[in-house]
């Protein structure tokens, strides 16, 4: 009986020792691959980027009257919002021009976007994909929607879309959540830049 319980406890003691070298054998090898210090900062920058741009399209003029000195997307999208729940999508002056509010929102944010993330004039040929909700149980104007610029999107040859980027090492870099609040409920916005 001695015997088996010494044998029991040597074998215990054995697979630890075992476990044990396995995790130093994996740190090594870890360590000696290191995390990609380029990813990392590549993936930071295109972070900034598409927080920073968000932040900053949310602040372009309309040139839409809104209220006194107020003229922004994020303005016209208030407006937009609080006249919405009444059903009706309200019109609104821009440029001497009658509008109706949540459609030219709209349309300025994928503009924008689009603009500055697939042609020349702006940054750069990024691929991006924005995308706008409001939690709510019942649908708005302003509810799940995405902007992108896959499909219009080359590379190699080939156009890029939500399922295939993987394939060709797309990464994602999101901006972050941005919400606040409206006249009943949040609205929430986030921009993905994809690089590789």
């Amino acid at each position: 009986m001695k015997k088996r319980s010494q044998g029991e406890i040597f074998g215990l003691a054995l697979m630890f020792v075992v476990i044990i070298i396995g995790i130093i054998v994996y740190a090594k090898i870890k360590a000696i691959n290191g995390v990609d210090e380029t990813n990392t900062k590549i993936e930071g920058e295109y972070k900034i980027l598409a927080e920073g741009t968000l932040n900053t399209i949310l602040k372009v003029s309309t040139q839409c009257y809104v209220e006194r000195n107020k003229d922004s997307l994020k303005d016209l999208i208030n407006f937009c919002l609080a006249n919405e729940y009444s059903g009706i999508d309200a019109q609104i002056t821009c440029n001497g021009v009658s509008r109706q509010s949540c459609d030219y929102a709209k349309e300025i944010l994928n503009n924008t976007v689009y603009k500055l993330f697939n042609s020349s004039e702006g940054i750069g040929n990024i691929p991006f994909e924005l995308k706008i909700d409001i939690p709510a149980n019942e649908e708005t104007l302003l509810s799940n929607i995405t902007f992108t610029n896959f499909n219009d999107f080359q590379y190699k040859g080939q156009t890029i879309n939500q399922s295939n980027r993987r394939k060709f090492r797309y990464k994602r870099a999101p901006s972050g959540l941005i919400t606040w609040p409206t006249a009943q409920r949040a609205i929430e916005f986030e921009l993905y830049l994809y690089y590789r």
